[in-house]
């Protein structure tokens, strides 16, 4: 059954929970009303009925139980949502009336003459249909006291006719025993009603809390392998995921690399514009470094200034200068944080797996030195 849009607020959620409940346990019920039919055919033809009106009363019955196992079909293929639940409900709502209805008007197809046991078939019968569906359906309230309704007042209606005409005391005698056994099975239901339907709203809140709890999981969980300021991947991540990129380099015998990326010229920025411009400044440099490297790369703010790539995998060692051609050149842009042009660049260096080491330790040792020689050669050349 398909899910679509949630209500907004919990009861709504729990009566659409319900309709869908409803609605999940509906169909099979059909080939009961079918079978219970048939046992009234039996009645009706034992108290002497036609076979012309129990046929046409079959019609009826069959027909009625048709329409609600194609609405029910229907509601299966479309799903309960918030905009269509109400309107499935009421209309198998009245189906179910029209079923019951039916069933309850077969006492009339009786001959009135001395038919006690008849008609006392009948009323268990319809009693079964009360107590089934009060139990069965417990979970919508609603429907099951529309269904006593339907199914037991054409019986009481006639019993009280039989004995206002013919004064017959069994008569009366069943109208009370109806009366008392309606009254038993009601408050029966209403209690499984208020079970059925206190345990659907508990169970909704257990889930909106394990889910809430879920969230907030991911989220202390995402905070503490973030960056709050530019949320790229903080130092404590960037170690974990270097340690998975290099195990599996080391079976699978292929290669990967480190870039180190230092802000040159970052410190004035903060001490001339402000922390708050250093700290866009920051993320800019953060969405310029995802925009430019591969799908498969991974990115990571150090500290401070300070970023980290891994580049996994490449070929070779000479992958890693175009990467960082293309990462300087992205970098070199002119930034303006806040519309103030601020003069910075980015200085790079890499270091390569195997080539470089075969830990942590050594390739960030290779890619700063490296770092810090290309900031001395921009230095150098800025000074010329």
């Amino acid at each position: 059954m398909g899910y679509m849009t949630e209500p907004e607020t919990p009861e709504d959620q729990a009566q659409l929970e319900r309709i869908r409940i409803f609605f999940g346990h509906a169909k099979g019920n059909l080939m009961s009303l079918l079978l219970g039919g048939a046992i009234i055919d039996a009645v009706l033809h034992s108290g002497g009925t036609s076979l012309l009106a129990i046929l046409c009363w079959d019609v009826v019955l069959v027909l009625a139980v048709i329409a609600a196992w194609m609405l029910e079909s229907h509601v299966l293929r479309t799903g309960v949502s918030r905009d269509n639940a109400q309107g499935f409900y009421k209309l198998r709502v009245r189906m179910g009336a029209l079923i019951s209805f039916v069933y309850g008007v077969s006492v009339f197809l009786l001959p009135t003459q001395d038919t006690h046991a008849e008609h006392t078939f009948l009323f268990m019968i319809m009693s079964t249909v009360v107590t089934t569906v009060a139990l069965g359906y417990a979970v919508m309230p609603s429907y099951y006291l529309t269904i006593n309704v339907a199914a037991m007042a054409p019986s009481i209606v006639l019993f009280l006719f039989l004995y206002a005409t013919a004064r017959d005391s069994y008569y009366l005698l069943m109208v009370f025993v109806s009366l008392v056994w309606q009254f038993v099975i009601l408050r029966k239901a209403h209690l499984v009603s208020r079970t059925v339907i206190d345990s659907i709203s508990i169970n909704l809140r257990l889930q909106q809390e394990i889910e809430e709890h879920k969230r907030t999981r991911e989220a202390i969980s995402y905070m503490a392998m973030h960056d709050d300021l530019t949320g790229l991947a903080n130092r404590r991540y960037f170690e974990q995921v270097f340690e998975r990129t290099l195990n599996q380099a080391g079976r699978s015998q292929s290669c990967f690399g480190l870039l180190s990326i230092d802000l040159n010229d970052f410190k004035p920025v903060n001490d001339t514009h402000g922390h708050a411009t250093g700290d866009h400044l920051l993320k800019i440099v953060a969405e310029r470094l995802r925009k430019a490297t591969r799908a498969g790369d991974f990115c990571a703010r150090i500290g401070g200034d300070e970023f980290a790539v891994l580049c996994s995998p490449i070929k070779d060692p000479t992958d890693l200068d175009t990467i960082t051609r293309n990462l300087k050149q992205a970098l070199s842009s002119p930034f303006a944080p806040d519309d103030i042009a601020v003069p910075t660049s980015a200085s790079i260096g890499w270091a390569a797996y195997p080539a470089d080491g075969d830990n942590l330790t050594r390739l960030s040792a290779c890619a700063d030195q490296r770092m810090y020689a290309d900031k001395q050669e921009q230095k150098a050349a800025s000074r010329a």
